[in-house]
């Protein structure tokens, strides 16, 4: 059994529809996988019937600490996601897409780019417009090579704009209130001084199985759960597309997803909410 607790879909900036994303987990053995698109549950809302049982509801949080992003999935327990997410994520889509206008804008102007502000916004009613979106229509627009591209969307590019000022602890206690299981998501991504930040024991789990991880960081981060008395996640973070690695990529299994099954409510042998 293979169990990825981290992917998009196109309700974010990914590129696969849940049906799409829901065939790509079956052809890579994945039994169950989460939606966490970046901080929005429209994605999540829009699961269908017939896949609720093994698509596990959830979002990807932005926070903000010493100068990076610090990024938390919430798998909601019992499959339920409250009204107040529901609304913060309709307000959040709009601060997404007057960034992304504010970022593209500046990309034109400092480093003399093409944009297509039309094309990247034509769906910013339902999807969470993010760096992968405007990265992709970069590329599109400039013939740029995905390592290129990124140099412009990248925290350190003069056009770069912070998403959040939440703080982590605040981001964990917002989730907390709102029926989710908390993860800290890519650790392995965070500076050093960054992770020494932040308080694990608040998590409930940390992602120490994630595609870009290193020789022993698994297990460096194995231990730091073991000592914060949190569990261990893992997730490929598949957005579709070449900027990340494919469903499937990083899993947990049966007997690792076992605890974070029983914290949310779903039953691991049955693939059903309890």
């Amino acid at each position: 059994m293979k169990v990825d607790l981290h992917n998009h879909s196109y309700y974010s900036d990914g590129v696969d529809s849940i049906d799409g994303l829901a065939k790509k987990a079956k052809l890579a053995g994945v039994s169950v996988f989460a939606l966490t698109d970046h901080d929005s549950v429209i994605g999540a809302l829009n699961i269908p019937e017939n896949l609720k049982n093994t698509i596990l509801p959830g979002i990807e949080l932005s926070t903000y600490l010493n100068g990076e992003s610090v990024h938390i999935v919430g798998l909601f327990k019992d499959g339920v996601i409250p009204d107040e997410m529901i609304k913060f994520s309709k307000d959040f889509l709009a601060k997404r897409k007057e960034r992304a206008i504010q970022m593209m804008n500046k990309i034109k102007e400092i480093y003399g780019l093409n944009v297509d502000l039309d094309d990247l916004l034509k769906s910013a009613d339902k999807t969470a417009v993010t760096r992968g979106n405007m990265l992709r229509n970069l590329m599109k627009c400039n013939e740029l090579t995905l390592q290129e591209a990124q140099l412009y969307i990248s925290n350190k590019s003069k056009a770069y704009i912070p998403m959040s000022k939440m703080l982590p602890n605040d981001g964990i206690d917002f989730l907390k209130r709102n029926n989710c299981f908390t993860i800290l998501a890519h650790p392995v991504l965070l500076k050093k001084e960054t992770l020494e930040m932040l308080d694990l024991s608040l998590f409930d789990a940390i992602e120490a199985r994630y595609p870009k991880n290193g020789t022993g960081d698994f297990e460096y981060f194995a231990n730091l759960a073991k000592q914060h008395k949190i569990l261990i996640s893992a997730g490929s973070d598949c957005h579709g597309d070449l900027s990340h690695s494919n469903i499937g990529t990083s899993c947990l299994t049966k007997e690792e997803f076992k605890p974070i099954a029983f914290s949310i409510g779903y039953d691991e042998e049955e693939l059903k909410w309890k």
